[in-house]
């Protein structure tokens, strides 16, 4: 069944979660969007040049978007961030079930907090991220082969979806499923009740299990020491779905 979130003018849905949306505005709230933008145009004094036609809304956009690929061209390479290191998605397996949860995620100098509704299945992942307000932030699928991320303007940019559902996996996931997954130089390794993961000999990610549990833990804490942040996660909920 859809997650149905709600547009934070109003109280039309805005955003229905399942695995093939890609869609954060209703129909009604994107033409008002476009009624308006219409609007301030006609407001706008025109201005022509002989020879030339009068600037309409395609023409602008066409130029808006050649300034933008203008200006992309203008960044230096030392501009360029490297790739971060994901731990590519391995299957879940066991049963279909879904998770809410909250993560805290802790910087040096922030922190983000948000709920996510996690829904899994022996080869598929689905998750929703919320504001504490309930209000969407990204919707992101895996179908076994690709993940597909949708991002609300909402979201934080300190928070990255695709390094929460690779960090989750470190934490939930069965090791075994995992470590057929690692890159070469990468070791994943489980004692005392922590799991860490070493990439080229160095400590890169360190999992506490606060309370441990063999179905789901409810409490956990991830140390990242290469993107220095730490995440607390805390399950509310956890319910199979009947399949």
């Amino acid at each position: 069944m859809p997650i149905r979130l709600l547009n934070a003018s109003s109280q039309a849905p805005a955003w229905e979660f399942s695995a093939g949306s890609s869609s954060f505005l209703s129909r009604e709230a994107a033409t008002a969007w476009m009624q308006e933008v219409e609007q301030r145009r006609e407001q706008l004094p025109r201005a022509s040049l002989t020879g030339f036609p009068s600037w309409s809304l395609g023409t602008s956009v066409i130029c808006i978007f050649l300034l933008w690929l203008s200006g992309c061209a203008l960044i230096q390479p030392e501009q360029v961030v490297d790739k971060p290191e994901l731990m590519p998605i391995a299957q879940p397996l066991g049963p279909a079930r879904r998770i809410v949860q909250q993560i805290n995620a802790v910087w040096a100098d922030r922190q983000e907090s948000l709920l996510t509704v996690l829904e899994l299945d022996a080869k598929h992942i689905a998750m929703a991220g919320l504001s504490n307000d309930g209000l969407s932030l990204f919707n992101l699928a895996y179908d076994g082969n690709t993940v597909v991320c949708d991002k609300s303007p909402l979201l934080p940019e300190s928070v990255n979806p695709e390094f929460i559902i690779s960090d989750l996996q470190l934490v939930y996931w069965p090791i075994a499923e995992l470590q057929k997954k690692l890159p070469a130089g990468w070791r994943l390794e489980e004692a005392d009740k922590k799991r860490f993961l070493t990439i080229r000999g160095k400590k890169q990610v360190e999992v506490n299990y606060l309370s441990p549990d063999p179905v789901w833990p409810k409490a956990v804490e991830l140390v990242n020491f290469q993107y220095n942040y730490r995440l607390n996660i805390k399950t509310i909920s956890y319910d199979l779905i009947p399949e």
